[in-house]
């Protein structure tokens, strides 16, 4: 039991290596740029952001189109919370509730404090999921 663990931390330290090449991460900086537009358009999702992407990705390497969708992938959710309080509309599912407090902070003139609450709790919720 203990060697496999010890293969499997290796093999996730070298997956690590490979998509930190500085190729892949400007690929995966385009990916979370291009997140960041789809999920501030309300209704579209991270779905359909996969299916917009995909194209761009067969000319490249596995490892740097992983990269380029991990990175949209990981910031719909999280760029759902702008229109979702300032406009009152959900981006996806994730965002609802999120319409039921900060619409009503952004008419009291407390936006910016609906938008800092959204994220503190995205960011919360990542790093919890990632541990």
């Amino acid at each position: 039991m203990e060697g496999e663990f010890a293969h499997l931390l290796g093999a996730a330290g070298d997956a690590l290596f490979l998509v930190l090449e500085p190729a892949r991460v400007m690929y995966l900086v385009i990916g979370v740029v291009v997140g960041l537009a789809i999920g501030l358009l309300p209704g579209i999702g991270g779905l359909t952001g996969y299916a917009l992407l995909v194209p761009f990705t067969y000319s490249l390497d596995a490892y740097s189109a992983f990269a380029m969708l991990l990175g949209m992938h990981a910031v719909t959710s999280t760029s759902d919370t702008i229109p979702a309080v300032l406009f009152g509309v959900p981006g996806t599912s994730a965002s609802q509730a999120t319409v039921l407090d900060g619409l009503p902070m952004t008419r009291r003139g407390d936006a910016g404090r609906a938008l800092s609450a959204g994220f503190s709790a995205s960011l919360f919720g990542g790093l919890i999921g990632a541990m």
